[in-house]
């Protein structure tokens, strides 16, 4: 049978508390803490506490109020100084008497005397967040090691710092206890060793100073069933420590509670208000209240999670507002929600920036912060017909094939899971100018960054610059991920070819290159995009080139049916020349309404669909043909039943459909404006163009030459066999996850 554990919150403060936490709490005057002793002492036994402390910075009187009651003992977090370095820590006591504080209060100077006096006394006491700076002090590999000569306890679980140091304390306390170690540090620093016993154990604590959060992180001492064998097990280390989910909400639910009750004492609050913020802050339990919230937010939420939940919300709520009203209030609703819904991106940002320097100070003890590799594949589009959910699509079935750790996120209203496919709720759905089959979502950027921490990450990739792929972007450079993007699309000139503004091309240029130069690595799909990004201020070191190899037994010369344009068409048709790709006004399907006008004796078809079908249906030639979209094999035997592809589009930064059309034996006919043409060897296995007249001129050579066009097609069959699919993907994944370098990068 298990022995009873008796726990309590370690390390947590009250009203007691009272000086400024920071510059603007001292600007606004706002103490750290409005807590009443006994509002703790109530939450800390509803939550399951045996016994109950607060830990106030440098008094008892916070404690004291509640010392009368069962269970209770006084306990303070002294700032305490090094007499011969630059330098303070937090030392906790527990236990202690009134005449006890007074001593230890006189003591604080210098951390020796200090620590002597908890040792004569035999003091419970711990040292408070150790590798976390106190008042500006240098935290150094030196300054560890001192303390390690001093502090049997060290608390490794802190309620408002987050879980990812905690192995870093818990190592480098296992390398301090050993009596050989603590002998080698006394010669090294001349400094007597006030250690009681060979090893470090562990305690924990909330460090709440708001009231909502204590006794949700513990330290418990199995078998005491007093509180006097609690501290006597706290002094011998025979502790262990837990905790419930650690987060940035905990600091929220701190900073906005006082703030709160800040606001409160000075200012009238409208009591509708005031009923609906004292259900939050918890100062009342009101369910009319909680029915309320929750409808309002569309989810029944945790009380612990409702503040930050409300932040994340806001926004998203205001937005529906206006959308129903338009009016300049509800505009002024949307515009105050911003900095909300920033907040609690602000810190979780300050979290990681402290247990970034924590990271690097474990370096200095040959500790290793790195984690198994795990990549998020962010994509705003997947399940449409475009080169970018292509490639998402091919990329995830090879994670699954190879069992290689990679991750395929998007966001829609219809939240799923697949394997290694997930949807992110997406709090809004925008359509793409332009684009209207497409529509992207978007989540909220704290959920994304709680995806990436939970699942413990240790990559993003970004392969749309849309509302998810931006909230990755940010998400994984506030959480030290590994962040990569790729340029798949010329979005710049799109936007410039819809709408005739080239400040607004000229500033999406510069967006990408902030993105490129920012990211670990930027992966472009051809010279020709790579040599643009350097021109528009894009570090070169930062750019590879990643060439996609083509599906060869999907895409095949094997797949030509002699009538496959015959049953298709509903008429008897010799040749096609063939167009695959969107119906776009980028795509210069201008230049191929001009070819198919000079060869009217010919069939063109068009496969696919987009923005500018409906237009070109109403002014094409009588030999065009637009057919919309065509998937898998039925669109391999489309290539292979072709005669020539045509590929007039100056936009294309990779031209998959080309090595798709060549894969089936297809000579091609493509432009010398964008990227399509490094897939082609003029003359050798296709032929480039650059005026319109010039793409009639090359379609003819092909047409009236068929030895010409049986060459070419042998040279492009041998072109598309040399890039295979899967080892250029296998590479892409694995450059992306830092794992190699690409095959084809540009160095």
């Amino acid at each position: 049978m298990r022995n009873f554990s008796a726990r309590a919150d370690l390390h947590l403060h009250s009203k007691a508390s009272s000086l400024p936490g920071g510059w603007f709490s001292k600007l606004i005057g706002c103490p750290e803490s409005y807590a009443e002793p006994i509002e703790i002492y109530r939450r800390l036994k509803q939550r399951g506490m045996t016994f109950v402390t607060i830990t106030d910075h440098n008094t008892i009187e916070g404690v004291l109020e509640i010392a009368h009651l069962p269970d209770v003992f006084i306990s303070c977090e002294y700032t305490v100084e090094f007499p011969d370095e630059e330098a303070k820590v937090h030392v906790i006591a527990y236990g202690i008497s009134e005449k006890q504080h007074e001593d230890l209060t006189k003591l604080r100077q210098n951390i020796y005397e200090f620590t002597a006096y908890l040792k004569h006394h035999r003091i419970a006491h711990t040292l408070a967040h150790p590798l976390y700076s106190v008042q500006g002090t240098k935290i150094t590999k030196r300054l560890i090691e001192k303390l390690a000569l001093l502090f049997d306890n060290w608390e490794v679980i802190n309620g408002t710092r987050g879980n990812g140091v905690r192995h870093i304390e818990e190592s480098i306390a296992r390398t301090y206890s050993n009596w050989d170690t603590i002998r080698q540090l006394e010669e090294k620093y001349k400094i007597k060793a006030l250690r009681s016993r060979e090893f470090i154990s562990f305690t924990a604590g909330s460090d709440d100073h708001g009231g909502m959060d204590v006794g949700r992180t513990w330290t418990q001492v199995e078998g005491a069933k007093s509180l006097e064998e609690f501290l006597e097990g706290l002094w011998e280390g025979r502790t262990q420590v837990d905790t419930e989910r650690l987060g940035e909400e905990r600091l929220i639910n701190m900073i906005t509670r006082v703030g709160y009750e800040h606001i409160k004492r000075r200012y009238h609050i409208p009591l509708e208000v005031k009923l609906f913020l004292d259900y939050i802050f918890m100062y009342s339990d009101n369910p009319l209240v909680a029915a309320g919230i929750n409808y309002f937010l569309g989810v029944d939420v945790d009380r612990t999670q409702l503040v930050k939940k409300l932040m994340e919300n806001l926004p998203f709520l205001a937005w529906e507002r206006f959308l129903k009203r338009r009016s300049l209030r509800e505009l002024a609703e949307l515009a105050l929600s911003l900095p909300f819904y920033a907040f609690p991106v602000f810190v979780k940002y300050a979290q990681k920036r402290e247990e970034k320097k924590i990271k690097t100070l474990a370096k200095d003890f040959g500790i290793s912060t790195q984690r198994t590799t795990k990549v998020a594949y962010f994509t705003d589009t997947y399940k449409e017909v475009n080169g970018v959910a292509r490639t998402a699509q091919i990329m995830r079935k090879i994670a699954l094939e190879e069992d290689m750790p990679f991750y395929f996120v998007v966001s829609s209203q219809e939240e799923f899971k697949e394997e290694n496919l997930i949807s992110l709720k997406a709090h809004l759905e925008l359509p793409v100018p332009f684009y209207e089959e497409l529509r992207m979502g978007v989540p909220s950027l704290m959920e994304v960054i709680d995806f990436l921490e939970e699942g413990e990450f240790t990559g993003v990739h970004i392969s749309t610059p849309g509302p998810l792929g931006i909230m990755a972007f940010i998400a994984g450079k506030i959480l030290g991920l590994r962040t990569t993007i790729a340029f798949h699309t010329d979005i710049p000139t799109y936007a410039r070819v819809y709408t005739g503004d080239t400040d607004l091309e000229n500033i999406l240029w510069k967006t990408f290159v902030i993105l490129a130069n920012n990211s670990d690595r930027c992966f472009v799909p051809s010279e020709h995009y790579r040599s643009i990004l350097i021109s528009k201020g894009a570090n070169p070191s930062k750019l590879s080139i990643f060439r996609r190899g083509v599906d060869t037994e999907l895409f095949s010369p094997y797949r030509r049916q002699e009538d496959f344009w015959s049953q298709k068409l509903g008429k008897k048709v010799k040749r096609v020349i063939l167009y695959v790709g969107r119906v776009a006004k980028e795509k210069n399907l201008d230049a191929l309404f001009y070819v198919a006008r000079c060869f009217p004796e010919e069939t063109f078809v068009v496969v696919g669909g987009g923005p500018y079908r409906k237009e070109l249906e109403e002014r094409k030639p009588k030999n065009v043909h637009l057919v919309g979209y065509i998937r898998g094999e039925e669109l391999a035997k489309a290539y292979a039943s072709s005669y020539l592809f045509l590929f007039p589009s100056e936009t294309e930064t990779y031209a998959q459909v080309v090595l798709e059309a060549m894969a089936c034996g297809l000579p091609a006919v493509v432009s010398s404006k964008g990227a399509s043409h490094e897939h082609v060897e003029d003359g050798l296995n296709g032929l480039i163009a650059t005026k319109k007249e010039e793409f009639a001129d090359r379609v003819g050579m092909l047409l009236y030459d068929e030895g010409l066009r049986n060459k070419m097609s042998a040279e492009a069959l041998e072109k598309a066999k040399s890039l295979d699919m899967r080892k250029t993907y296998l590479d892409y994944m694995q450059a992306i996850a830092g794992m190699g370098r690409l095959a084809y990068e540009n160095r």
